[in-house]
């Protein structure tokens, strides 16, 4: 596909992964953080091969993609203040319990001029970097209101390795929320995170 401009809100183990792997795809990635000086946020930028580099999360918004890898707490004031109005990518959850409101629908009352995608929150960061299963391709749901907007995230996703399925409009993200507590619950409970849901038909 065609490179796109990536912001990532976030330098843990999910906005890592997804911004290092989307670098060396060829798209440039800008990671947002509140510190640039922190070792960690540096050496992740200097490991990249592709183009990436760190701002400030504001700078991040300067972007066709932005995604939200950070704990469902802090969406709040990470997306106060900014002004976005393109594909706000949601992969938050809630666990163990949901949170007041769906996290995609949170997102979307924050970032109004924002066209939101829930994707990227039924599966760890291990899976991100390997969808690979066995020779099968880890399935990633996304939900979302713009189809241009989810078939943006699902060629991003693809590029990854994923098998993207679209499973409807934003409604449905509440689905892929309670199917994220379910994944959580399993790499909790089974001591492994190398593991996702693949859709398959007969």
């Amino acid at each position: 596909m065609e490179p796109v401009r990536i912001g990532v809100v976030g330098t843990g183990s999910v906005g890592s992964t997804l911004g290092r792997r989307w670098a060396e795809a060829g798209h440039a990635v800008r990671f947002g953080t509140r510190d640039l000086e922190r070792s960690d946020v540096r050496s992740l930028v200097a490991a990249v091969d592709g183009d990436a580099e760190a701002v400030m999360v504001e700078g991040a918004a300067d972007a066709d993609v932005l995604v939200l890898a950070v704990p469902a707490n802090a969406v709040e004031s990470t997306l106060s203040g900014l002004d976005f109005s393109g594909v706000l990518v949601d992969p938050t959850n809630s666990y163990p319990e949901p949170g007041p409101e769906p996290g995609a629908a949170r997102a979307a009352r924050l970032a109004p001029n924002a066209r939101v995608v829930k994707a990227f929150n039924t599966v760890g960061a291990e899976v991100m970097a390997d969808p690979d299963l066995g020779g099968v391709a880890a399935t990633m749901p996304l939900a979302g209101d713009d189809p241009d907007a989810k078939e943006l995230v699902a060629g991003l996703a693809r590029e990854l390795g994923f098998e993207p399925l679209d499973v409807g409009d934003l409604s449905a993200a509440v689905h892929l929320e309670n199917l994220a507590r379910l994944w959580i619950h399993l790499a909790i409970t089974g001591g492994n995170r190398e593991f996702a849901f693949v859709h398959r038909a007969r």
